[in-house]
């Protein structure tokens, strides 16, 4: 499974199929975005290169996705030869999130469920069916930050991303008592690891400053 679609299960309640982030197309962006990397098919740019540093290309020799979500977003990346990071999320969360929700159900993972807005105004939910494979990831959540078992790669960009919108307590968490320092102490230290999951922190700030504003 992608980031992007294991970030969105659980930023979904199970039951109710309400989405649990402020920004629910940004994180799931941010997924994306870190798909990508862990793919090594992006990156950021290092002092002394010709273009400035931590901007967002490409990787030119790298293979191309073969899965169509990644491969429809490194061609929207390869429209331009730079990106600043946040700038990058924002683009790549346009019409993204009900696109992964449909992989999710064709998954037989979610079911679509009809909803009205105040009784009024309808809508979609998108209600879990077959909680076994976010279980897992919880599983492995817990592990690391209950157990403080050393994550592995993809694991630990999740986490980034749940700390970085976050959900990293809310997810961790579930009604138990947990040490909520501790584990947003644990959730930043992944966060400053992961760019992808930073430049989604920044695209929600920006957000908020301009809804604030």
């Amino acid at each position: 499974m992608l980031l992007a679609e294991d970030v969105l299960l659980l930023a979904t309640d199970d039951d109710t199929g309400k989405k649990q982030s402020r920004y629910t197309d940004l994180l799931v962006a941010g997924g994306l975005l870190s798909d990508l990397a862990l793919a090594g098919n992006v990156r950021v740019t290092e002092p002394g290169e010709s273009v400035r540093k931590n901007r967002v290309v490409s990787v030119p020799d790298a293979p191309w996705p073969t899965d169509p979500l990644l491969a429809d977003a490194l061609t929207v990346i390869n429209e331009k030869p730079k990106w600043f990071a946040s700038m990058l999320v924002e683009r790549l969360s346009r019409k993204l999130v009900d696109v992964v929700y449909q992989r999710l159900a064709r998954a037989e993972l979610v079911s679509r469920t009809p909803h009205r807005v105040l009784g009024l105004v309808p809508t979609t939910r998108w209600v879990s069916v077959d909680g076994r494979h976010e279980n897992e990831l919880r599983t492995q959540l817990d592990e690391v930050f209950l157990f403080g078992v050393e994550p592995d790669p993809h694991t630990a960009a999740l986490a980034a991303l749940l700390a970085g919108s976050d959900l990293l307590v809310p997810v961790i968490g579930r009604g138990r008592s947990v040490d909520r320092r501790a584990l947003k102490r644990r959730g930043k230290e992944m966060l400053k690891q992961y760019w992808p999951a930073q430049a989604m922190e920044t695209a929600f700030q920006s957000r908020d400053g301009a809804a604030a504003g």
